[in-house]
């Protein structure tokens, strides 16, 4: 029997709109024959102090639309918290028209949610629960968003600059680095508790470090108020435990909710060949106009400093690439570095994918037949992982063990085990383009474009 289903997109950049060719999103007729949920639900940040579209705030929404898609009773984790702010209400607004544009008078009935998507940590949230870090108090919450904006105004001040962040081009802004400098500097003082997650942060992340402040300030607030205390809020910060902020404990997860949750990874059978088709993927997004896309965010105001669709991979690099210094036109050399820079990362993001999905034990491997054309190899992986769908739950998790049946390991452990052998072999891969061939007619219509975006982005005049 055909069960009905609907996507619901884990993937932190397909949440923004505008961001199309950069988060390889689902096309319109791709989204018309199968049903896409929690894409294109917020616009970009066009401040980097403005919060990002969070793990916390993409769980909410998952679980909202997992709710109303399987006509669940009552409320799933945090459905019914935090939901009244504006920025909920407005990302409530497009999903709930999603919502109402799909679920029509022909939809009767419960319908499957198939949860897809790269970002490692929504799905960690969803499938294991939320981390335990103390819930802020609205005073705790207050203060730190007083003392973050401080920082940034001391730092304004010191270097002349009430600006929006985004405006110097080729070089990171002074006021936001000076800002970063003092407010990390001034979390990681309050205790090795703080110091050692702030040292973890990737880059200028703003949201992670007043999340901190937040924690601390509760947690100092809630232990003052015992009455055997008598210590200063810096003495109670500097004394504490990881253990007394961080139990360890995830809470909330889907399974906890009674369902009965399938995980799988598409893992590719020969890694050399998926690296190969990976750089080819880079090499088409270019074709598609990511470049140009890039620069139209950027003029806009859509890719702040250190906002999360600007350290996308893709925008990252396209970005980087068109404020470079001493820019000048037909430079093949650097454009061609740039193709590089883009297609190695894009590759070191999948092999980090496989490592941390190969530890997830809750995940069957569901191994991927690259010498296939595409069809084929996407047919053969549906077919598996419908009939792991069908099977018990016992059965299911039995597929999940790593024990030896009649001297054979299940499919899934056995992909694993490929996957990883494999490893060793990679550090031999080269890299090589097979569409922006230099001299074809493919790379000199990539180049010219390149130019005009550069100049579009540095502002510069008819000398460029």
């Amino acid at each position: 029997m055909a069960i009905r289903g609907h996507v619901v997109s884990a993937d932190s950049v397909q949440a923004y709109r505008g961001v199309d060719i950069g988060a390889n999103k689902p096309t319109l007729k791709e989204r018309e024959r199968t049903p896409h949920h929690l894409v294109d639900v917020v616009d970009p940040p066009t401040d980097s102090r403005a919060a990002s579209y969070n793990a916390a705030a993409w769980m909410r929404d998952a679980e909202y639309v997992i709710q109303k898609l399987t006509l669940c009773e009552g409320e799933i984790g945090e459905v019914g918290e935090d939901c009244h702010d504006g920025e909920t209400k407005m990302r409530r607004k497009a999903i709930d028209k999603t919502l109402s544009e799909r679920l029509g008078a022909t939809e009767n009935g419960a319908i499957l949610p198939v949860i897809v998507g790269g970002t490692m940590m929504y799905l960690q949230w969803l499938v294991h629960g939320r981390p335990d870090a103390v819930r802020p108090t609205e005073e705790a919450v207050a203060r730190a968003a007083v003392k973050i904006e401080g920082f940034r105004r001391a730092a304004d001040d010191a270097c002349g600059s009430h600006e929006t962040h985004d405006v110097v081009v080729g070089e990171d802004d002074a006021s936001d680095v000076a800002a970063w400098s003092a407010a990390s500097t001034y979390v990681s003082s309050l205790g090795p508790v703080f110091s050692q997650r702030v040292a973890k942060l990737p880059g200028r992340d703003w949201y992670r470090l007043r999340r901190l402040l937040e924690v601390a300030y509760t947690v100092a607030s809630k232990k003052a108020g015992d009455e055997s205390m008598h210590n200063s809020e810096e003495e109670i910060l500097r004394n504490l435990t990881d253990g007394e902020v961080y139990t360890g404990i995830r809470s909330r997860s889907l399974s906890d909710a009674g369902y009965d949750v399938r995980c799988f990874f598409l893992c590719p059978d020969e890694r050399m060949t998926h690296f190969h088709t990976v750089d080819q993927r880079c090499e088409q997004m270019l074709l598609r106009g990511l470049l140009r896309e890039t620069a139209v965010l950027y003029a806009g105001g859509g890719l702040p400093e250190e906002s999360q669709v600007t350290r996308a991979i893709g925008y990252r690099q396209t970005l980087e690439y068109l404020k470079r210094n001493d820019a000048r036109r037909n430079d093949a050399a650097t454009f061609m570095q740039f193709v590089d820079d883009f297609a190695t990362a894009t590759r070191q993001y999948a092999k980090k994918q496989m490592q941390w999905f190969r530890r997830d034990a809750s995940f069957a491997f569901v191994p991927v037949q690259m010498e296939r054309d595409k069809a084929e190899r996407s047919a053969e992986a549906a077919g598996i992982i419908r009939g792991m769908c069908q099977l018990s739950r016992e059965a299911f998790d039995a597929e999940l063990s790593s024990s030896e049946e009649n001297g054979e390991l299940p499919l899934s452990a056995q992909t694993k085990l490929d996957n990883e052998r494999q490893g060793k072999k990679m550090k031999v891969f080269m890299s090589k383009r097979t569409i922006l061939v230099e001299g074809s007619d493919e790379f000199a219509s990539a180049l010219r474009e390149a130019d005009e975006c550069t100049k579009q982005v540095q502002g510069l005049g008819d000398e460029f």
